[in-house]
């Protein structure tokens, strides 16, 4: 097969579409149920579109197309993205993929396909993702060194007055200091956009520094790294929570960004539309702080404030109760009986330590089906997109570049195989009374990520633990407490907003985390200008 040949083939027929404005011409470069995935390419927000209508419509509404002025479609040269033959993970040639270049009227962007032959055997579109890079008017700086010798002026003397004016008048307010929202903004300090960071705790990095202790990467290192600042390749394969927390530190000081620490939002921020600025206060250890950012990014995390159910009988219970969060050690419930309270990553975490740190039993209460997969099989899907030799910057673009609802149709269709691949796995979770499934919509573990945030574990020995007896299961749900009850850790399905800012209309504003993730993504708009989430990839039909 000759790939080249293929997408060359492919892409002067899309970009002729492009060039004729014709939004129906390039519906048809792509399979009747292919996707489109879009980028700031056409709309000022992620979208994805399956199908030709859908995808004609879109380009068509508002006249998308003709409004984007993309030109330049070239095929890519660089190695990485250059077209290639597209293998199933068991190695069978199912296509093409391979991307392309171009601009529009205010940005530069690539594309990356993935071809495939219908009955005609005419090559089209299976999926088609285009992610801007680049504003052109705002170009990232590269391999900008920065120059202070010829000041006359020493670095730290430099360095404190550049701290001090973004510190009087931010444009860029990131709340929260975890992996997010540094990375986010070293982004920003690399593009010289005065950031200021704030952060609830007293370091960064201790939102995994105060977890349990054998909280570790449930994915392999080498997918994880922070944007320009990689893991030392001596890491372990799942880097421990200590590793992480510190390195998080270092990367705030490496990358010279203005965080105060011990800082917290008071109130709600309010916006003024005539001097487009936001009203912020904080408490920055106890001194209250009123701020006047462009912008504000959240960046506080996927899940909420911890949350214990108020059951009866709690007043009377002599045990402790406690969450999840709140749990650092398994040495205090030695020779203690523990019911811990739900079925999620966190939860066989904590039943694990304390089966082997010598709690007298452990109990874990399964409240409803849990989506369960090996860490090794994750590591492996990992490893056929994020390819060992190559910038792991490529396999973000690659990713970011299809619709998770092709992954979740993909998964939909194969149950057996999703099935089959954990079977052993499987068989030692029934033993110990685990109930399974593949997701509410049989979607697989993997988009539940992005669905959920939960409902799900990866397995790293728990399942052994559970098959021997040294983790009893028992399915329901907690409705009291009795005076003479186990001690009991809860871990209850998290959830939480962010505060409306007062004048505003629009739904309330949600907060999302990616972990360790660099892939150039654009934060999405939440109600008033100006106001942004950093997102997993969020796309909407």
């Amino acid at each position: 097969m000759d790939a080249h040949s293929a997408a060359a083939t492919w892409l002067a027929t899309f970009a002729q579409a492009v060039a004729r404005g014709d939004a129906a011409g390039v519906a048809e470069s792509f399979l009747p149920r292919g996707w489109l995935r879009d980028v700031l390419t056409f709309a000022w927000d992620t979208r994805a579109l399956q199908g030709r209508e859908a995808i004609r419509d879109y380009l068509t509404d508002a006249g998308r197309l003709a409004a984007a002025r993309v030109t330049d479609i070239t095929l890519e040269t660089n190695p990485f993205y250059a077209p290639r033959e597209a293998t199933a993970p068991s190695g069978e040639v199912v296509g093409v993929e391979g991307g392309f270049t171009y601009g529009t009227q205010h940005a530069r962007g690539r594309g990356y396909a993935h071809l495939r032959q219908d009955e005609s055997g005419t090559w089209r579109a299976l999926t088609l993702g285009m992610v801007v890079l680049d504003l052109k008017a705002h170009p990232e700086p590269v391999d900008v060194a920065a120059d202070w010798e010829s000041t006359g002026r020493t670095w730290g003397e430099l360095e404190a007055e550049r701290k001090a004016r973004i510190e009087s008048d931010p444009e860029v307010l990131i709340v929260g200091g975890g992996q997010n929202g540094v990375t986010t903004a070293a982004r920003f300090r690399q593009m010289n956009i005065p950031t200021l960071v704030i952060e609830r705790d007293a370091r960064v990095g201790n939102t995994w520094r105060k977890r349990y202790q054998s909280l570790a990467l449930h994915t392999p290192s080498f997918y994880s790294p922070l944007l320009y600042q990689p893991f030392p390749s001596h890491w372990p394969l799942y880097a421990p929570k200590d590793l992480v927390g510190d390195w998080l530190d270092a990367y705030a000081t490496n990358q010279h960004l203005t965080i105060w620490t011990s800082t917290t939002l008071v109130g709600q921020p309010t916006y003024n539309p005539d001097t487009r600025r936001w009203r912020v206060t904080v408490s920055r250890a106890g001194t209250s702080v009123t701020l006047h950012p462009k912008h504000i990014v959240l960046a506080t995390g996927l899940l909420g404030a911890p949350y214990l159910p108020s059951l009866p009988g709690r007043t009377n219970f002599t045990g402790v109760v406690l969450h999840a969060s709140a749990f650092d050690s398994p040495a205090p419930f030695e020779g203690k009986r523990v019911v811990v309270v739900g079925a999620g990553n966190s939860a066989i975490d904590v039943c694990q330590d304390l089966a082997t740190r010598g709690a007298a039993s452990v109990t874990m209460v399964q409240r409803s089906p849990t989506v369960v997969v090996s860490r090794s099989s994750v590591g492996e899907d990992m490893s056929h997109n994020w390819v060992k030799g190559e910038p792991v910057e490529v396999g973000d673009f690659k990713f970011a570049a299809q619709p998770l609802g092709f992954f979740k149709e993909m998964n939909q269709a194969n149950p057996e195989a999703l099935w089959a691949r954990e079977r052993e796995l499987h068989a030692k979770l029934r033993k110990g009374g685990v109930q399974l499934y593949l997701g509410p919509e049989g979607e697989g573990q993997f988009l539940m990520v992005f669905a959920r945030g939960g409902g799900y574990w990866l397995d790293k020995g728990g399942a052994d633990l559970i098959a021997d007896g040294r983790i009893a299961v028992k399915r329901g749900a907690p409705t009291s407490f009795n005076s003479t009850g186990r001690p009991l850790c809860f871990l209850p399905q998290l959830s939480a907003t962010f505060p409306r800012p007062s004048g505003q209309s629009g739904r309330a504003i949600w907060s999302a985390v990616s972990i360790l993730s660099r892939i150039q993504h654009p934060s999405r708009s939440r109600g008033p200008p100006d106001l942004c989430r950093r997102t997993l990839l969020d796309d909407r039909p």
